[in-house]
């Protein structure tokens, strides 16, 4: 994505000395170096503007909780994923655990840079509810019906998929989202099925053993066959043996790292939805 395009709002820093953190994006401009010549900078010529690093002014808390912005190369900047998120929290909670210096000595914070990293992880916090809510409770009209096919063993991951999908613009169906208390499982199974332009199939060690996921991307596969258009994207979780029938797909790889698995996912849906 063009880093132009990034929204405010959450932000996952890429590099530099913030790398790893988390942060709210809240507006973007140039720096220019304390040195520049200012008889050389034509008010008129936006071209001119590169002569300042384009940087993001991010909060790395709510705007209320943070004590003051960072000005951060815009390059170093991207939207935030669940996984980002997950992961994120798990090390601030070590961080700000009134136990940490217990369990590694080198943790030594100073009461002011903990109350810092509080805040990060209280924004972090808000920002993963507020997914939540979102990816299980707004209704998109716009993006692809991705149904998810999972393991109940992988239902973890399926749910951070689902929530990050949401989020692109996408309707995805998750049966703990879709299927109501005394609802027929087998027959909202169906209807999901049907309905969904895609089916994102997730494939590890349990999925293979399932003959629920196997029945439902079966069913997708063989109405891709008639439609002569692909319905089936696998992605592969942890190594597994693939299918016979999946094969000679090529999968989204999340193994290593879940980003750039998204990132494949999300520009197939984009590529199959707007052909060129």
């Amino acid at each position: 994505m063009d880093q132009l395009d990034i929204p405010f709002g959450p932000v996952f820093i890429t590099e530099g000395p913030h790398a790893g953190r988390i942060g709210y994006f809240d507006d973007d401009g140039h720096e220019f170096p304390e040195d520049m010549d200012w008889d050389d900078f034509d008010d008129d010529d936006e071209d001119d503007l590169s002569k300042g690093t384009h940087v993001g002014y991010v909060y790395f808390g709510g705007p209320l909780l943070a004590k003051g912005y960072f000005a951060i190369p815009i390059e170093h900047l991207r939207e935030v994923t669940t996984d980002d998120l997950m992961q994120r929290r798990e090390e601030l909670s070590i961080l700000c655990s009134p136990f940490a210096s217990l369990r590694d000595p080198d943790i030594d914070l100073d009461p002011e840079k903990e109350l810092r990293l509080l805040a990060e992880l209280h924004y972090v916090d808000s920002v993963l509810v507020d997914r939540m809510i979102q990816a299980r409770y707004l209704n998109v009209t716009q993006g692809s019906k991705v149904f998810i096919s999972h393991s109940s063993k992988d239902k973890m991951f399926a749910t951070w998929l689902g929530t990050d999908l949401k989020a692109a613009g996408h309707s995805p169906w998750f049966d703990e989202w879709d299927i109501r208390v005394g609802e027929s499982i087998p027959q909202k199974i169906s209807e999901g099925l049907k309905a969904a332009d895609f089916v994102v199939v997730v494939l590890s060690e349990h999925a293979v053993q399932s003959k629920w996921v196997e029945r439902e991307w079966h069913a997708k596969y063989w109405s891709e066959v008639e439609a002569g258009r692909v319905q089936v994207l696998p992605v592969l979780l942890r190594d597994c043996e693939i299918p016979e029938l999946l094969k000679t797909k090529k999968y989204a790889d999340f193994r290593e790292n879940y980003n750039n698995g998204l990132e494949d996912v999300l520009l197939a849906l984009d590529s199959l939805l707007n052909p060129r």
